[in-house]
């Protein structure tokens, strides 16, 4: 396997690699982001900022937590807690067969990494998969996408703020704690669908928790086509009948707490 540093690195090492990166771009404290890290002071912040905006129905200034000047502190976090471990996952012989995800995805030709934050888990996938064509997703005039252009550079990655940009089908997309931000994520992922058609998806959701960024109550279409409203309880069962209603099917996988689910366009 090619070394990877992005998921074999010690998080302290990789962090201060990501802070030296990140600080040649803006001007930052290190110790004040490294202290932030460990005391969960920067999460627990931006979450009450983002409900009391969300309770009293004030989305732009809700939104604005993105904009903190340390949000990447919990960019990192989710990605050195979530996503690289969702990686990892996919390297082990989780499978019936006693293959790997991994193993179904080894000869892609191109993938996609759906809102990529700092882009640390698309620079992995890219390392597992070199000759791929990888696209990385985030959105345009953010903190996040000047250092997503760095890291697309030295990385060999294209950074795009759409799927409607890539032009051709994808063999596989990478959503990790991405479609709990999208408060309609079913029209979302039918958007997706209609303009790349992957192969699979790889997604991670967490629909029904507490955290910055995700909604209380979550649009959706319904059988007759009408837009409603549903509890975050219960968003998680009709985004995945969505999915099987759209062509997908559930690739079985003993994944630890089923994250990540792995989706297979049927007839592929």
């Amino acid at each position: 396997m090619i070394q990877n540093e992005f998921l074999t690195e010690k998080p302290s090492i990789l962090f201060d690699k990501f802070l030296n990166d990140y600080g040649n771009i803006f001007d930052i404290d290190n110790d004040k982001a490294k202290t932030m890290l460990r005391d969960d002071s920067l999460f627990q912040r931006l979450t009450s900022e983002w409900y009391e905006n969300l309770d009293q129905n004030n989305l732009d200034d809700a939104f604005k937590v993105y904009d903190d000047e340390y949000y990447f502190v919990d960019i990192f976090n989710c990605y050195r807690t979530y996503s690289r471990n969702y990686i990892k996952r996919l390297l082990k012989p989780t499978m019936a067969n006693g293959e790997s995800v991994y193993d179904l995805l080894k000869n892609s030709a191109s993938f996609v990494d759906i809102g990529c934050g700092i882009s640390y888990s698309t620079c992995a996938i890219k390392t597992l998969l070199p000759n791929a064509k990888a696209y990385g997703i985030n959105l345009k005039n953010t903190k996040q996408w000047k250092l997503c252009e760095v890291m697309a550079k030295k990385h060999d990655f294209n950074l795009i703020e759409s799927v409607h940009e890539i032009g051709h089908n994808v063999d596989f997309v990478f959503a990790s704690e991405y479609f709990e931000h999208i408060q309609n994520p079913t029209k979302h992922i039918k958007e997706i669908i209609d303009a790349i058609s992957p192969k699979y998806f790889i997604i991670a959701n967490a629909f029904n928790t507490h955290s910055i960024g995700h909604f209380k109550t979550y649009e959706y279409e319904n059988d007759l086509g009408m837009s409603s409203i549903v509890d975050q309880s219960k968003i998680s069962a009709i985004f995945n009948k969505f999915l099987v209603k759209n062509g997908y099917e559930k690739v079985l996988c003993k994944m630890w707490n089923n994250k990540p689910t792995i989706w297979s366009r049927v007839n592929a």
